[in-house]
């Protein structure tokens, strides 16, 4: 990543779709293996590196140009280029001059800077459509709550979600309390003591706390709750009568 001068995040524990973009296209080489291999799955490891060699030299849909283009500037030379001796730029000759050779190269990675920058704008587009697009499929559930500093929350405890006795353990750790929150979205905690976490949370593992120490004094319950309370007593006092005047005709 540091050689080809990539920027490379850190996500948050038990986040994984802050990868979305990276996982994206792993779903694709997966199906692309499995219907290469006709049926004969267990041949899957002899197609991978066909595979990724195809998905690199392959153009993508979301900008418009093949990873192998956007990364060296020229499209690659392919087994079946190679048969007819084809090349982007023509001109070129065995013992030609440094300075001709340096105008041919040139020529070749012209238009990199621009089809970087066209490239860069396609997928800005794709990705802020596609953003929209889930923000109003999913406008109902999701919840865009902002902590402050110093609010108590609690931790969804995502380690155990995929556990067999997941339901015997707590799905919340906590509380803890709100440090500040970070550029990319997520919270710095720390324990009630003081103690600060090290580890960014990711915003939708946070829920607020709700004290639970309340004065229930200060509670107005309906009169009729719970509900069907009315209905129950009221056939207690219409048993009670209908005993009574059981009773009353029985002495008569």
């Amino acid at each position: 990543m540091n050689r080809y001068g990539i920027p490379q995040v850190a996500i948050s524990a038990y986040n994984s779709k802050a990868n979305g973009v990276v996982e994206r296209g792993h779903f694709i080489i997966r199906e692309a293996i499995v219907k290469a291999c006709n049926g004969k799955v267990s041949q899957w490891p002899d197609k991978v590196q066909i595979a990724f060699f195809a998905d690199r030299v392959t153009i993508t849909r979301s900008t418009g140009f093949s990873p192998f283009y956007l990364l060296h500037g020229i499209d690659p030379i392919l087994p079946f280029d190679l048969v007819e001796a084809t090349c982007l730029v023509e001109g070129f000759y065995d013992g030609m001059p440094s300075a001709d050779l340096l105008a041919l190269r040139i020529r070749q990675l012209e238009k990199r800077d621009e089809d970087m920058a066209e490239a860069a704008e396609c997928l800005a587009r794709t990705r802020f459509k596609s953003k929209q697009k889930f923000e109003q499929k999913f406008r109902k559930r999701i919840s865009n709550h902002i902590f402050s500093e110093g609010d108590l929350v609690l931790v969804r405890n995502t380690a155990i979600e995929k556990e067999l006795n997941r339901k015997t353990k707590p799905r919340y750790l906590g509380p803890y309390v709100i440090v500040r929150r970070t550029k990319g979205g997520s919270y710095i905690v720390r324990e009630l003591n003081g103690a600060p976490s090290r580890r960014g949370i990711a915003a939708f593992r946070i829920i607020p706390y709700i004290s639970r120490s309340l004065d229930l004094s200060e509670i107005s319950v309906p009169p009729n709750y719970p509900p069907g309370s009315s209905e129950s007593s009221e056939s207690a006092d219409d048993s009670d009568s209908s005993k009574s005047n059981n009773t009353n005709t029985d002495s008569d």
